[in-house]
């Protein structure tokens, strides 16, 4: 599995706007793409240590394979996502290339999922 944990930044005000955008986002991957396996959507709570930064968005993503995840980025969904409510996200220098965003690839060293629970 090619696993995936990015996290993006929310321009101040809007939360809201960003929260309903990423949870279609999130219906839209599950209906068309099969080869991503997990795809779940997290804003920062309070409590984490270090202190989680207000207006955080973790994505943590699992893909059958590498082509998996370069059809998800390349693909309609999430360019049309992109193109529809990238405005919401801190975006990437230079302007307008898009959501600011740290990307790390990890390797599992064991551990599980439990049907449905994610």
């Amino acid at each position: 599995m090619h696993t995936v944990l990015a996290r993006w930044f929310v321009k101040p005000g809007q939360m809201n706007a960003a929260r309903a955008a990423l949870r279609k986002l999130a219906r839209d991957v599950r209906e068309s793409e099969p080869g991503t396996l997990i795809y779940l959507i997290h804003e920062a709570a309070q409590g984490s240590l270090p202190p989680a930064g207000e207006n955080e968005i973790v994505f943590f993503e699992g893909y059958r394979d590498e082509g998996a995840f370069k059809a998800h980025i390349s693909g309609p969904v999430y360019t049309a996502f992109l193109k529809e409510h990238g405005d919401l996200f801190v975006q990437n220098f230079p302007p307008n290339s898009g959501p600011y965003m740290l990307v790390a690839t990890l390797a599992s060293v064991g551990g599980f999922t439990r049907n449905g629970h994610g």
